[in-house]
């Protein structure tokens, strides 16, 4: 039995989503959701097992270089909430992914591999008129700050964002309402977790909670959320 939302801003966004999800399947549009599978994934996906099995398609990109353990997480919460799972990929090899000197691309342009391994699958999955649904909240940097609830992008593939007003101690308030798991690296002093060469513990000179990725360079963003 599922437990009761606690909590207005719970029943609210669960609601919300129930309703817009309702609408775009009316105006015939496939509607994807991705997720990193982090503990702050956890509430979105949670809801979304509420609805329609068919409803949305839930999406990890695999990258091939994410953590072990957020593959563990994945199947396994994947399996407790009911979710079929779409995975996407990089329609190149790692052998192709290599520099002539022997690198792979996130030692010496990170930016490169981050939009041939996340952002040209997710492209090649969409098509205009789809919507894509992501869990960013407007409290994880200042980018994701100056995001819409509902946005249009270049593609012309509709960005929905129901979490934005969301903050860290309401994913984890909702978490411990519903008794449901987190990424188990959280306790090894992981707060962000992306791919394993470009995520590092978080540490109190971190001022956004993604301060663990992509260290040594003044990138914040892997490039799915600026379009």
């Amino acid at each position: 039995m599922q437990a009761p939302m606690s909590s207005s801003l719970f029943e609210s966004t669960f609601h919300r989503i129930r309703s817009d999800v309702e609408r775009f399947k009316l105006e015939a549009r496939a509607v994807y959701l991705t997720s990193s599978f982090q503990t702050q994934s956890v509430p979105l996906l949670h809801m979304v097992s509420q609805l329609a099995k068919d409803a949305v398609q839930v999406v990890v990109i695999d990258t091939g270089f994410l953590f072990p353990e957020t593959y563990l997480f994945a199947h396994a919460l994947t399996e407790q909430l009911g979710i079929q799972l779409l995975k996407v990929r990089s329609e190149r090899t790692f052998a192709e992914q290599m520099t002539q000197h022997g690198n792979f691309l996130f030692a010496s342009d990170i930016d490169a591999c981050c939009h041939l391994n996340k952002v040209e699958p997710m492209r090649a999955l969409l098509n205009q008129g789809d919507v894509w649904i992501s869990g960013i909240r407007a409290d994880q940097s200042k980018v994701r700050a100056e995001k819409a609830r509902l946005e249009t992008d270049s593609a012309g593939v509709l960005r929905y964002h129901p979490f934005l007003e969301w903050t860290a101690k309401d994913v984890y308030r909702y978490i411990q309402t519903h008794d449901l798991p987190r990424h188990p690296l959280e306790n090894d002093g992981y707060k962000s977790i992306g791919c394993v060469p470009c995520t590092r513990k978080w540490n109190a000179l971190d001022f956004e909670e993604r301060g663990g990725r992509w260290e040594g360079s003044a990138k914040t963003e892997c490039g799915l959320h600026t379009d």
